[in-house]
């Protein structure tokens, strides 16, 4: 995974991309008890483009040249497959800028904040993401009312209260 980390930050630093933020089970890792999972979640903010168009070609082009194997959707480096997803929504777009920088054996890296794991969870909806958000209230690695805050503010209460219900 060091090598995935390392090749996202050279898209940082030669502009391919302006940011990223680790996200799912790997960021969530960060913070509970590790999940099983088979890839590493990059959620990138690209450049500003002057027509509007959005295309991933160019990142797939550089992390090829730093050593990544395209297979399907993923770039593999070593035994990690990283996915590239965007800051298709406001929240993830939010996510990603409030990251918090993290050492992953040597690597400096963006991880989302544990409150925007938990609400990225709760707005893709799968039982999956459900548990992960279970796991993070049951060992209190989130802070409850920055939570409460930023799931009011995307219209994801319901989802919060829907689940708390079992507490």
């Amino acid at each position: 995974m060091k090598e995935a980390l390392q090749a996202l930050n050279r898209l940082v630093s030669e502009g391919v991309i302006r940011s990223y933020a680790i996200g799912g089970a790997i960021g969530a890792s960060f913070y509970v008890q590790a999940m099983q999972t088979e890839d590493v979640d990059a959620f990138v903010v690209l450049p500003e483009s002057p027509v509007g168009l959005v295309t991933l070609t160019p990142i797939y082009e550089a992390l090829s040249r730093f050593g990544g194997v395209v297979e399907r959707e993923y770039v593999r480096f070593g035994n990690w497959p990283l996915q590239i997803l965007t800051d298709a929504t406001p929240l993830l777009g939010e996510a990603i800028f409030e990251a918090v920088d993290v050492d992953f054996h040597g690597v400096s890296t963006r991880v989302f904040r544990a409150e925007h794991l938990c609400a990225v969870a709760l707005q893709t909806g799968r039982e999956k993401d459900y548990l992960r958000v279970r796991l993070f209230l049951e060992q209190s690695a989130v802070d409850k009312e920055a939570l409460r805050e930023i799931v009011q503010r995307y219209g994801l209460t319901a989802r919060l209260a829907r689940l708390q219900e079992g507490y």
